[in-house]
């Protein structure tokens, strides 16, 4: 992960940290109900408590939108000593959670794959986009941030 110069803050960009990567930080730093505040993200991710700018909420807020996870109430967390911050709440969806915990495809799949020559990759991604179009938006947006981040596509 990388840190932005010297102001405490972490990239929380889809370059930085990877969709599914946050998902797993949100479900780690969970209470027993689901929830997870903005500034245990934050401190996950290895952001100083001090940080001046942090793009974390803005990211989580993005992920909402998506549909991957929900907002909850604003919350009272405790800092250091006797103070506290107010902090979002969010939880995964079902979608997230789909997200977070059944990614993967089988190795059988994985080997037809390596098989493919330049034209029938193109041809499967065609195949790819066009049953894509068609899916929810919580799936269509988890295939363009996918396909973005693997290509390296800001």
């Amino acid at each position: 992960m990388s840190k932005r110069g010297n102001t405490g803050s972490v990239d929380a960009s889809l370059f930085g940290v990877s969709d599914t990567e946050m998902l797993g930080i949100i479900n780690d730093v969970a209470d027993e109900n689901g929830w997870a505040t903005t500034l245990a993200v934050r401190f996950q991710l290895g952001e100083r408590e001090d940080a001046k700018r942090s793009g974390v909420g803005v990211r989580l807020a993005w992920l909402a939108r998506y549909g991957w996870i929900e907002k909850g109430e604003r919350t009272k967390v405790p800092t250091d000593g006797e103070s506290w911050r107010w902090s979002q709440c969010w939880r995964l969806t079902a979608m997230g959670t789909v997200l977070l915990h059944n990614p993967r495809v089988s190795k059988t799949v994985e080997n037809a794959l390596a098989k493919l020559n330049p034209a029938q990759r193109v041809e499967l991604t065609r195949e790819l986009g066009e049953h894509g179009a068609g899916a929810a938006s919580e799936v269509r947006n988890a295939i363009r941030r996918q396909w973005q981040r693997s290509m390296r596509m800001k």
